[in-house]
């Protein structure tokens, strides 16, 4: 069974269990709801009715004559109208309220039914990570085929569903980090383009709204290759529109900054995320290092490229050649796309680092590094192990495809150079 789905059959029993604890002693029918909804002279009435019947019993048996009988009735009658004027008048006053306290009580319990769980969702939304269950789904990949669980059906099954409920923003959510962790980017950005929207509609606050349109950034850029022009930037700037210190916008739009060479923007948009991590963590530290590596970044004078002084750090990575079985040599066209991949074992199979190459002749070289990172919070260099592989693609995109040529994955050291990759397999 697939990690995820312990996780949300435990938050859903804790749901039901608080639920039954707050709203069964509400529903509930106690002793004194069971009278409640007499009148205040039933006792009375029943008495006197018992004895009504003892009179027709003795008429019946012709104890008493016709005239007798009448003469007792309405005896009977008077002694009943003046007992039932002799109640008090506070307990007639009180007896219209007592069906009223069930009915309160009764719609306490469908307002805790209809809050608790939206309130608990909110709560989730707010402090929960919805990528953390799809990072959990994701990092046991072979579990599904032991399983027999179809990865690919329960996400179109998911997407089928929200196709009906346009407003599920969870699920939209879910949606975009399953496809991300499909590495099908481009599904991923337009999950997010509905969560966004569906955020919208139901008002959600403005820093989960921020927060997505990051999300939205980081899967079009992954989608794209890495390039973070166009829609990208527009996505951050929408980010930062609704939330100027979100963090994953700013660490991504001070990544946008220096590829395109605005170092004064980069170097804003860091500090930014600086102020608000705490000192020390590893997060603070690799946003230090980054900063310091902008002091040696320099722009000549009447040029518009970047260029980095020689005390700023060289880029340590991975190098290699990929070379092409000739059994596989058949199925390679000219044209075809060559993606070479790295993952870590600590992120599954979220890729940490992809590089674009027009296939040629083989064996061909390449250099992987940080700065092919697909998130500027999960570069190379951070891991001193990673996983790389190489497929072929024809269409262009990252997502392998069946029946085309790939290479078994390899696990290595980082940095490491003279990695061989054999290109001998075909994708299932």
């Amino acid at each position: 069974m697939n990690a995820i789905w312990p996780l949300w059959a435990t938050a859903l029993a804790l749901l039901l269990l608080a639920m039954a604890v707050l709203i069964w002693p509400l529903m509930r029918e106690t002793e004194t709801d069971a009278v409640d909804g007499r009148t205040p002279d039933a006792p009375l009435r029943h008495v006197y009715q018992a004895q009504r019947e003892e009179l027709e019993r003795e008429f019946e048996r012709q104890m008493m004559s016709p005239s007798d009988r009448e003469q007792a009735l309405e005896e009977l009658q008077r002694r009943l109208l003046d007992d039932t004027d002799a109640l008090s008048p506070s307990a007639t006053a009180l007896a219209p309220s007592q069906p009223e306290r069930a009915w309160v009580r009764r719609g306490l319990a469908g307002l805790l039914a209809l809050a608790l769980p939206l309130a608990a969702l909110a709560l989730y939304l707010k402090v929960g990570d919805p990528q953390a269950a799809a990072t959990i789904a994701a990092a046991e990949p072979q579990s599904h085929a032991n399983s027999g669980v179809n990865v690919e059906s329960m996400v179109s099954g998911l997407a089928a569903k929200l196709a009906q409920s346009p407003d599920d923003l969870e699920g939209w959510m879910v949606l975009a980090r399953s496809h991300e962790v499909q590495e099908d980017f481009n599904e991923a950005s337009d999950a997010y383009r509905q969560a966004i929207a569906a955020a919208e509609r139901g008002k959600f606050p403005v820093s989960l709204q921020a927060r997505l349109h990051a999300d939205l950034a980081d899967a079009q850029a992954s989608a794209q290759d890495g390039l973070m022009e166009g829609p990208v930037q527009r996505a951050l700037e929408d980010a930062l529109r609704l939330d100027p210190l979100q963090p994953k916008a700013l660490a991504l739009a001070g990544t946008a900054a220096v590829r395109r060479g605005d170092i004064a923007s980069a170097k804003q948009h860091w500090q930014q995320l600086l102020a608000q991590l705490e000192p020390g963590t590893d997060m603070a530290l690799r946003v230090q290092s980054d900063l310091q590596r902008l002091e040696g970044v320099s722009r000549p004078e009447g040029s518009g490229s970047v260029t980095v002084t020689p005390s700023a750090p060289a880029l340590s990575g991975m190098q290699g050649t990929i070379s092409l079985s000739p059994a596989m040599a058949e199925r390679v066209q000219k044209g075809d796309t060559l993606f070479v991949v790295a993952r870590a074992a600590e992120t599954g199979r979220i890729p940490l680092a992809a590089l674009k190459l027009d296939v040629g002749k083989f064996p061909m070289a390449f250099q992987l590094d940080d700065r092919h990172a697909m998130s500027p919070e999960l570069r190379l260099s951070r891991f001193k192990e990673v996983t790389v592989e190489a497929w072929v693609t024809r269409s262009g995109a990252p997502q392998k495809t069946s029946g085309l040529p790939t290479s078994a994955p390899r696990t290595t050291a980082y940095p490491v150079s003279g990695v061989n990759l054999l290109i001998d397999q075909i994708v299932p």
